[in-house]
């Protein structure tokens, strides 16, 4: 772009950004020229009005933006599923967008894209690429995987067989026993394993296939002799639940304390191999025993009384007769070296589980002295109010982070400090109503990163020098200070002429809907009359 180019983009990306920028001012982004503001559709809540507009609009571009917002009314949703072109209904459904709405997409929004049933103009995408995208950016709530499971379409069971293993076993045992043979055999080969022979053990060339079945397939004897006597895979063959129990034996003796800790949760686990890997060295191993679902009382209590405490705690938490569920959120929400520490936020999955605990448990949880079982409840995002009120002001770090995460009446002050330690949601924290916006501290101005500062540049209270920000070398953070309300009228209008900080200046309400118009007038060509 030339010089004015650029300074009409600028102009148009601000102008779309702006909160005063109502019906009237945006329907005039609709035309060709308007392009540069029409990803700026999606950052902002639209007026409902506009939306309509926006998706009668023969422009691709323009109906692809709004499909990227993330606050658009069930309704909207489901016009957009319904789009002519399959590239724009994805954006609206199985977006990355999409998986940050503050509400569920609606149920018939999903299942119009997951059937395919609905007929398009273009065919950009094919059936397994959308299926692909659906399935692999975790847009699909658990909730709505349950109901897949049990849904009178066999298309959306069969497409809920390769989750069977984290499904309630009343569902496992329902597809298992579907009337629609595709999807009993769907079901069937997701949770058996896939048996291989010697000669067909030979002919795999893949290094990524053989991996594949060393973790989960139904091995010779021969393959796993070799695997053991070359030291080939140890790590994937321990994770494998189709090992004969000899094999299971071997890797729990194994002298890696690695593979010892991986084999330490195997279902074939035999109680002598238990008893061993009870007094093993390495805490990491007897934390890892510590959650096994087989545990007898006996090992329980022994482990409880382990001189490690997260290994004392992970037992504790979970007495006997152990229940798969439970054990699954305490595996969640245990410590671990990582940047979260707890594995649900290290994969992004922020979602309940495919199987519920009991709503009871969660609420005892609470109020239980393990950190860890107060952690746990932290994640279950049906919480009441007192109970969210009362993990909120929690001692423990990690379950005010959790809270926080995961539910969706966090306190404003929790989803702040979440913010400042865990980059990776951030996006998805200030999507929720109550994210301050509005009286951050002050010391914010002066972090040393700089999606924080952008935060503190934005705030309408601020009361500092907002000069100092508009200095700033991170230009994100400068476009922020520009667009303050606190800047004067004067201030706004010496930034338009700005090259580096127009697009912020465009985007302050200090201006009012005429002066935008007037913008548009500037970039876009006088407007006629209505």
């Amino acid at each position: 772009m030339n010089e004015p180019e650029e300074a009409g983009a600028d102009l148009l990306r601000g102008v779309v950004a702006n909160p005063r920028a109502g019906t009237a001012v945006l329907r005039r982004l609709l035309v060709p020229a308007g392009r540069p503001a029409w990803q700026g559709f999606g950052l902002r809540p639209l007026p409902a009005d506009f939306v309509e507009l926006a998706l009668d609009c023969p422009e691709r571009g323009v109906r692809s933006g709004v499909a990227r917002n993330p606050w658009l009314a069930d309704a909207h949703c489901l016009r957009l599923a319904r789009d002519p072109v399959d590239l724009v209904a994805l954006q609206a459904v199985g977006s990355r967008s999409a998986r940050l709405r503050p509400r569920p997409l609606p149920d018939e929004a999903v299942e119009l894209v997951l059937l395919g049933t609905f007929p398009r103009e273009t065919h950009l995408l094919t059936r397994n690429e959308i299926l692909m995208e659906m399935h692999g950016i975790g847009v699909i709530r658990n909730a709505f995987r349950r109901r897949m499971a049990g849904h009178p379409e066999p298309e959306l069971r069969l497409q809920a067989c390769p989750f069977i293993g984290g499904l309630p076993p009343a569902q496992q045992a329902a597809l298992l026993a579907d009337p629609d043979p595709r999807v009993r055999a769907a079901a069937e080969r997701a949770t058996g394993p896939r048996h291989v022979t010697p000669g067909e053990w030979g002919q795999i060339t893949s290094e990524r296939e053989r991996s594949y079945l060393y973790q989960g397939g139904a091995l010779p004897s021969e393959v796993i002799a070799d695997a053991f006597a070359q030291r080939r895979c140890l790590p994937e063959l321990a994770r494998n639940p189709h090992l004969p129990p000899e094999a299971v034996r071997t890797l729990a003796a194994d002298p890696d304390p690695g593979i010892r800790a991986t084999v330490a949760r195997h279902p074939a686990l035999a109680p002598a191999s238990m008893v061993q890997l009870a007094a093993d060295p390495d805490r990491r191993v007897r934390h890892r025993l510590a959650g096994h679902p087989g545990l007898t009382a006996d090992l329980i209590d022994l482990l409880a009384a382990d001189a490690d405490p997260e290994v004392a705690a992970r037992a504790a938490a979970d007495p006997a007769p152990r229940d798969p569920a439970r054990g699954r959120v305490l595996d969640e929400t245990s410590p671990r070296e990582s940047p979260y520490g707890y594995r649900r936020a290290d994969f992004g999955d922020l979602d309940e589980p495919l199987d519920v605990p009991d709503p009871a448990w969660y609420l005892a949880c609470a109020l239980s002295p393990l950190p860890l079982l107060r952690r746990a409840a932290a994640t279950c995002p049906h919480l009441d109010g007192p109970t969210v009120r009362r993990l909120a002001a929690d001692e423990d770090e990690q379950v005010r982070d959790l809270l926080a995460l995961h539910h969706p009446d966090a306190p404003p002050a929790l989803l702040l400090d979440a913010y400042l330690r865990h980059p990776a949601h951030r996006e998805r924290l200030r999507m929720r109503p109550a994210f301050p916006r509005a009286g951050l501290p002050a010391g914010l101005t002066r972090h040393v990163d700089r999606e924080v500062r952008e935060l503190a540049a934005g705030d309408p209270e601020f009361d500092g020098d907002l000069e100092a920000l508009l200095a700033d070398p991170e230009r994100a953070v400068g476009l922020a200070a520009a667009a303050n309300p606190r800047l004067g009228a004067e201030r706004v209008a010496e930034l338009l002429a700005d090259p580096e900080l127009r697009e912020g200046a465009a985007a302050n309400p200090q201006l009012g809907e005429e002066r935008l118009h007037g913008l548009l007038d500037g970039v876009l060509g006088e407007r006629r009359p209505e």
